[in-house]
């Protein structure tokens, strides 16, 4: 079963591409969790020089990860080669015959079928028809693709596809995964993981990949492809202390390579895990609030949507989903693919402006449920997160866990003060809900000041604003759409 983690080839301008110790540290990490593959993102097809102090250090990387018991992958994108199209084939079979260390190719098909045959294909089986063929398909129809795209003397092509789409928020895949299971074979595709709703934190969410591995087992799939939670920080990191967030996430790959956490506590290791076992549920509680936080507005289940940001993004850029909007989903197209939630749990949803309207049948889940079960899941975090915080004297990796916990604790009480303001506003009684917006924009305050501790604080910065206009207008009795408040 192929456990490969992402990381990225960066270009010479990055200082720490250029730091042994630190792919040493990953590598020698990645492997003790389990993995036997790296996907070295945003590879370069042309303008190579095999001398060049950049291509001696990949060199260097792809030789690395053998001694580690790591295979080396590349992930490409032809789309971004503008040369001819035999340009950029000579040049990817150049790439495969300087770099024997590299096990395989994962190919994005932006470029269509066509393009990805004539340059990657036929480079590969030209060069080295001994390595792997994965495509990129999740935006492909899966028949289309199997039938249209083949390989000298028929050699397996994989096909690497998102098993949830952009958020993780249940075990169980998403039904484009599963139409390529019928189309592939399960043993021709692998999953590739690569979620929004949590960037810039961890991910406690231990049960839901260990539920994932388990359904991609039982059903003789290739294997699973991990990306970062955070794509821009690793492997270095925006942590003042790398250490921190370093052991933070590793607990996360850990789960992914086979050691749930309850196997981690019982075999002792890592020691400040164990130290602090208790609060393992409060910080899964945390990851929880992203979850629903994803699963209820749903939409179009692509990353537009980020929750931890408060945002949703259009055809022009990223801006505030404004409780005016919260009350009016029906007509914003990126949450129109409603159904997500009934796609999961089974049961109806019914969102504010429905609500106001006709409240919530019985067999359906609604505002007042939602505010409930995000009220105790904020409850459970928080707590974790302030235990966390008090007992980090004398401890090394527990602050980065309690801080990101509390954080998303924070998150919760957020979305629960904005659901009642516009519920408030709904009724027409807008002073309370200024007092409701006022509250939720103070706990996102607390959340820019507790994350901005150890990360750069623009992350924040942009959201606080636009929010802080929000709340001003609405003190003036406007209540505008989030379009009104962009989040530069």
């Amino acid at each position: 079963m192929l456990r490969a983690f992402w990381t990225r080839d960066p270009g010479p301008d990055e200082k720490w591409f250029f730091d042994k110790s630190v792919w040493q540290k990953m590598l020698r990490a990645m492997s003790g969790c389990g993995f036997d593959a790296m996907i070295l993102a945003n590879a370069r097809l042309v303008g190579e020089d095999p001398a060049g102090e950049f291509d001696e250090m990949r060199r260097w990387i792809l030789g690395s990860t053998l001694d580690y018991g790591i295979a080396p992958y590349l992930a490409i994108n032809p789309e971004r080669d503008l040369s001819p199209i035999e340009q950029a084939r000579d040049s990817l079979r150049a790439l495969l015959e300087t770099y024997p260390e590299i096990k395989g190719v994962f190919v994005d098909l932006s470029g269509g079928a066509e393009h990805v045959q004539r340059i990657v294909v036929d480079a590969l089986d030209a060069a080295r028809p001994d390595a792997s063929l994965y495509l990129r398909g999740e935006c492909a129809d899966p028949k289309e693709l199997v039938e249209g795209i083949k390989r000298r003397g028929n050699r397996p092509i994989r096909y690497s596809v998102k098993y949830s789409h952009d958020h993780l928020v249940d075990a169980n895949p998403d039904p484009v995964f599963s139409r390529w299971i019928e189309a592939a074979g399960a043993e021709n595709v692998a999953a590739e993981i690569a979620i929004s709703n949590f960037e810039p934190w961890t991910s406690f969410s231990y049960d839901t990949a260990e539920g994932i591995l388990s359904n991609l087992q039982e059903s003789g799939c290739d294997g699973f492809s991990l990306r970062p939670l955070s794509p821009g920080e690793w492997p270095h990191t925006s942590d003042t202390l790398f250490k921190y967030q370093w052991q933070r996430d590793m607990v996360w790959y850990s789960v992914w390579g086979g050691a749930g956490v309850g196997q981690l506590i019982r075999q002792k290791q890592p020691k400040w895990l164990v130290r602090n076992s208790k609060l393992v549920s409060g910080f899964e509680a945390g990851s929880r609030i992203l979850e629903l936080l994803a699963l209820y507005f749903a939409g179009d289940k692509s990353g537009n949507w980020r929750p931890q940001f408060c945002s949703i993004g259009d055809e022009h850029g990223a801006h505030l989903l404004s409780i005016e909007d919260m009350l009016h989903l029906d007509d914003m197209p990126a949450f129109a693919g409603r159904n997500w939630w009934e796609e999961i749990t089974g049961d109806k949803v019914v969102h504010l402006g429905e609500y106001v309207e006709s409240g919530t049948p019985e067999d359906a889940y609604g505002p007042e449920e939602f505010i409930e079960e995000l009220s105790d899941l904020s409850q459970q975090a928080v707590a974790a997160g302030e235990k966390g915080m008090r007992n980090a004297s004398g401890e090394k990796e527990l602050p980065s866990f309690a801080r990101d916990a509390l954080c998303m604790g924070t998150l919760g009480e957020f979305y629960v003060a904005r659901f009642r303001a516009a519920l408030s506003h709904s009724r027409g009684d807008d002073a309370e809900a200024v007092e409701h917006l006022t509250r939720a924009l103070g706990l996102y305050r607390e959340i820019a000041a507790v994350d901005s501790s150890h990360r750069d604080p623009s992350d924040w910065t942009g959201v606080v604003n636009a929010l802080e206009r929000e709340q001003a207008d609405a003190s003036g009795g406007v209540f505008e759409r989030g379009s009104a408040y962009p989040i530069g």
